[in-house]
């Protein structure tokens, strides 16, 4: 038996909606960055592979800047499939977000990337949310590059 693999990276990329386009308070103005892809590297068709929120080198991460101390909204954009020769279907579990006022993976809060997320960014003005995720390559899965992308809205809704 032959094992196929693929080469698989989730592309992170962000929309800002706030508001208005200015920065809240007159504070400084909203922006999102996804700082780091969640990466799966070499899958083996029909073995499913989890990366976890926590794993530094892998998990995706967004960075999120505001107005210091104001209430925001977070929602992702989930893909269910990375494409590419053929496909990889994805699932994301109610612990594979986390996030937290510091760019400390391992010191970051579990929540369900599927759900909004409601959360004060820091006296800096920052945050940071963290993804993993399961691919779940079929045994038939054609080998080659697969990619999906993953969207961050970031939205004020109070002080």
């Amino acid at each position: 038996m032959v094992a196929r693999w693929c080469v698989v990276t989730l592309v992170l990329v962000f929309a800002g909606q706030v508001p208005e386009l200015t920065a809240q308070g007159g504070g400084r103005p909203p922006s999102v960055r996804g700082s780091q892809d969640l990466t799966f590297g070499l899958l083996i068709t029909g073995v499913p592979t989890t990366i976890s929120r926590l794993d530094a080198a892998a998990a995706g991460q967004f960075e999120l800047r505001g107005a210091k101390n104001a209430q925001i909204t977070v929602q992702l954009t989930l893909p269910t499939v990375m494409t590419g020769p053929g496909t990889v279907p994805l699932e994301f579990g109610p612990n594979d977000g986390g996030h937290g006022p510091t760019a400390t993976i391992t010191a970051s809060q579990p929540f369900d990337p599927t759900q909004p997320l409601s959360v004060v960014l820091s006296g800096n003005g920052k945050y940071y949310v963290f993804l993993g995720a399961t691919a779940r390559p079929a045994p038939q899965t054609p080998s080659g590059t697969y990619g999906a992308t993953v969207s961050l809205t970031m939205t004020y809704v109070g002080n």
